[in-house]
């Protein structure tokens, strides 16, 4: 797949602009605060209509607008020429592919694969749990309805376990009903999560190899929050724990617990690696990403790069790019003009400024 041009009105700091690509290799650069990581968040949104800066429609939208739209006109391995159009409200998301709504979220989710790599993917070597179990977790709803409608079911009966807990006197009833629901997704989670690591670590594995020219060895390993076997063993799990619970006003075992933890040469990378290294890192496992989301469907991902290279040295950036399927569109960004030794040549220049992109 690849993207021909982004229109955007009102998005961010653009009032009314378009991008033309029209190339496999684009790179926009200019001054800070011009409007180049805008455009790409609005590419990104094609993946999951989900920013990748933020979980707030409302700061999609420039100030003094009701609403927002981006058009991406893209050619698509298996429907030909498209155009997706995506509107933002403060109050609600629509997208249409071909001028059709589509009316299921999980129907769109995956259709159009882009990843994103920008510098805050630092926070899945150095942020919370919640930060890598999100990596996992929008990667393989991309890619599986399956795990994509285990994974709303578990959190909503979650939500509801959890207000439960907070009442003096909870229907013991309705507590049961949703952790039989809770045990019944966490096990359809727990399989697939654990076949899709494998893979994830596998691929991370060998990407952190190349970035590190040979010298240095990776490993990925799953943490569960929870030991329990089948359904009934985390049912039997989430009642002998509720008095705990109780005390808590939360649940304090299951899936969305869980974390996964990162080695460079036998040491933990939080703590005991370098900026490069911790770097190396994440860039390794949003490569891995890549590669999967390539396998798992007819479509070649686009790939997105916000500024990533600057705390690299220069062995590493060329090892970056050597990495990245030929035959994938690349559109990156930067302050400076387009890389000159790198493996992709003949780069199509933008130049952002003040939200408007102009071809060079």
């Amino acid at each position: 797949m690849d993207i021909e041009s982004v229109r955007l009105c009102n998005f961010r700091n653009s009032g009314l602009s378009e991008a033309s690509f029209g190339a496999p290799s684009v790179w926009i650069y200019g001054s800070n605060a011009q409007g180049k990581t805008n455009l790409l968040e609005s590419c990104a949104l094609l993946w999951a209509l989900r920013s990748f800066r933020t979980s707030k429609t409302a700061n999609l939208i420039k100030n003094g607008a009701q609403t927002a739209q981006v058009l991406a006109k893209l050619n698509h391995e298996t429907l030909g020429k498209c155009e997706v159009l995506m509107e933002f409200s403060n109050s609600s998301k629509k997208v249409f592919v071909n001028n059709e709504e589509q009316k299921k979220l999980g129907e769109f989710i995956g259709k159009f694969p882009i990843m994103p790599v920008c510098n805050d993917d630092i926070k899945l070597v150095r942020g919370a749990p919640l930060e890598r179990r999100r990596f996992i977790d929008m990667l393989i709803s991309s890619m599986d309805m399956r795990y994509f409608n285990a994974l709303r079911g578990y959190h909503a009966s979650l939500l509801s376990r959890n207000a439960l807990l907070k009442e003096n006197n909870p229907d013991e009833i309705s507590l049961g009903a949703f952790e039989a629901q809770m045990a019944q997704n966490a096990m359809v989670l727990n399989e697939i999560r654990a076949c899709f690591f494998e893979r994830i670590g596998e691929i991370a594995s060998r990407k952190y190899e190349i970035l590190s020219g040979g010298k240095e060895k990776t490993a990925i390993k799953l943490k569960p929050n929870f030991c329990a076997e089948d359904v009934e063993g985390y049912r039997k799990l989430l009642f002998e724990s509720r008095r705990r619970d109780f005390a808590l006003g939360a649940t304090s075992s299951g899936p969305h617990k869980d974390d996964f933890l990162i080695f460079v040469s036998g040491k933990n990378v939080r703590d005991f690696a370098s900026e490069g290294q911790q770097r190396s890192v994440a860039l390794s496992l949003k490569l891995a990403q890549f590669e999967i989301m390539k396998g798992g469907g007819e479509v070649m991902p686009v790939l997105l790069c916000d500024d990533i290279l600057g705390e690299l040295d220069e062995d590493r950036r060329s090892a970056f790019w050597s990495c990245i399927d030929f035959d994938a569109q690349v559109i990156a960004t930067s302050t400076t003009s387009a890389p000159q030794n790198s493996s992709r040549q003949n780069w199509r220049l933008i130049r952002a400024e003040k939200g408007e992109y102009f071809c060079v």
